[in-house]
């Protein structure tokens, strides 16, 4: 008997929509989605089904699930600490 197809990669709009509702608390939204495996996103059809990517953060923007101090902290994280080599 064949085991069923489960789909095993986390949502990160899944995960944002846990963090708008209060079940995730803003530090560990923010360590988790500065650390995100984020996907390359399709634009051929329009990439409505990808929940892994960074036009879903956009999105959480947007819809007011993420505030605009959310987004520049996950920026700041994901672009590292200062390089003055």
């Amino acid at each position: 008997m064949d085991e069923p197809n489960i789909e095993t990669t986390p949502s990160l709009r899944g995960f944002l929509e846990l963090y708008a509702a209060g079940f995730v608390d803003r530090e560990e939204m923010l360590s988790a989605v500065a650390s995100w495996p984020f996907q390359d996103e399709k634009t051929d059809p329009e990439p409505r089904d990808q929940d892994n990517t960074l036009a879903v953060v956009s999105a959480a923007r947007i819809l007011g699930q993420l505030t605009r101090e959310d987004i520049e902290e996950i920026q700041r994280r994901l672009e590292g600490p200062p390089n003055f080599a």
